[in-house]
């Protein structure tokens, strides 16, 4: 008698979690016999997203051996060292001006990685010149990009990338990042559940949430507020919308410890890449933070600022100046909570739903960092430039989610969007599924 769908689902999901454990036992093993002799090399190093992640990496990665943390002060890389203890000894300072392609290519010279955090990437950013310098210098690359313009133009540099053998991705923190690997994940486990390697992929639905700032720096901050300047990008039954930012409102279960929180639409890049990799028909990606009044300021900011004033770096930097001693009082009281939500479905019918809660931003943000960055140090990477959710960028994807989800006080993927639910299910007749 051959064995039922549900059979075959049930004994795919047993195998893939198998794998996972074996993926996890096989990486530590691998770790205590490598010897360490890595240099990483953190443009942006001295903020809070780049120390984040650079204490990450050097607290689970015995490969590396030295961090460098690339940026304007060394006061600020002083107050980063203050901040992440583990990183004392192992690095140190190196004086950076974007601006300056020289000053660039010093920064990175013999570096085996090159982490990439400097933003906003709002507004160009650096116009790609740390990735043109790390292709052009043979230094493999990674970057946190948020930003959908800046990613496309990342993406363009893939033929200079695979020509010099350099391996790049780019939008590789946690979300973007983690998020499109858990999507990434769930197609092809419910692709191989269902028997049709090519089923095509019906929609991919991203939802985030993070309490206040997340305690994060102000380049977030003026993040935030360019993103409320530019026009959402998304995709309804094959066709390109343009909506918004900060509209569309809806309410998403983001299970245990995190509940159900309101969120909007936002311009992410992984909301392309979902379309360009995996062909999706539908997807959206939509953000929410709390209290709910910065909610109703980041919605009121896009109907009534003009569009130029928040897409202006300096206009930007200068509001997240002003606003952060409120910002932070605020986070006092809220927390730093950060999570997650990836739903996904296929045209086959087949539904599957992930979870990631985080207590704390920062360390979420560099536990994702620093899994990609372990994966590239790995060789798991091939030349080009890659997105995260594209099987070039990372060859062991259970051994990234199982990186990246330390800390996580509930993360669940490919499961049913009932078992993601934050509280007891009633089934009627005075039964409930906890």
């Amino acid at each position: 008698v051959s064995p039922s769908t549900a059979e075959r689902a049930s004994s795919a999901k047993v195998a893939r979690a198998a794998n996972r454990r074996r993926s996890t036992r096989a990486r530590a093993s691998e770790a205590s016999a490598t010897p360490a002799t890595k240099k990483v090399v953190f443009v942006g190093g001295t903020g809070r997203v780049g120390a984040a992640s650079a204490a990450a990496l050097v607290a689970n990665d015995p490969s590396v051996a030295k961090v460098v943390l690339a940026g304007r002060s060394d006061a600020a890389a002083a107050e980063a060292m203050e901040r992440h203890p583990s990183l004392r000894g192992v690095a140190e300072f190196a004086k950076l001006d974007l601006a300056d392609a020289s000053s660039v290519a010093s920064a990175i010279a013999g570096a085996d990685l090159v982490v990439h955090s400097a933003g906003p990437f709002q507004g160009g950013g650096d116009k790609c010149a740390v990735m043109d310098a790390a292709i052009a210098a043979g230094v493999p690359y990674l970057d946190v990009c948020d930003d959908a313009d800046y990613a496309r133009s990342a993406k363009s540099r893939h033929a200079a990338a695979l020509a010099a053998g350099v391996p790049c991705i780019t939008t590789a923190g946690v979300y973007p990042g983690v998020s499109n690997v858990m999507a990434a994940d769930m197609i092809a486990a419910n692709r191989l559940a269902g028997g049709d390697a090519d089923a095509e992929v019906e929609y991919v639905l991203y939802s985030y949430f993070c309490a206040g700032s997340g305690g994060v720096g102000d380049t977030i901050l003026a993040t935030s507020y360019m993103l409320c300047g530019e026009d959402v990008e998304s995709w309804e039954n094959g066709k390109v919308v343009t909506s918004r930012p900060a509209t569309q409102r809806k309410v998403v279960d983001f299970g245990k410890k995190c509940g159900k929180r309101e969120v909007f639409m936002y311009n992410l890049p992984e909301t392309r890449s979902a379309r360009e990799v995996f062909g999706a028909e539908t997807v959206k990606t939509r953000f929410g933070t709390s209290p709910g009044v910065w909610n109703l300021a980041m919605s009121m900011m896009s109907a009534v600022v003009p569009k130029e004033a928040l897409l202006n770096r300096e206009t930007a930097a200068t509001l997240a100046k002003l606003t952060a001693p409120l910002v932070r009082l605020v986070d006092k009281v809220v927390g730093e909570r950060t999570a997650m939500r990836v739903d996904v479905k296929l045209k086959n019918g087949k539904l599957a739903g992930g979870i990631f809660n985080h207590p704390k931003l920062k360390e979420a943000v560099g536990n994702g960092t620093a899994a990609f960055a372990s994966a590239i140090l790995r060789g798991e990477t091939k030349p080009g430039v890659w997105y995260p959710e594209e099987p070039e960028a990372v060859a062991d994807r259970a051994a990234l989610l199982a990186a990246a989800s330390q800390g996580c006080d509930n993360f669940v993927i490919n499961q049913a969007a009932w078992m993601l639910e934050s509280k007891p299910i009633n089934l009627g007749f005075g039964l409930y599924l906890d």
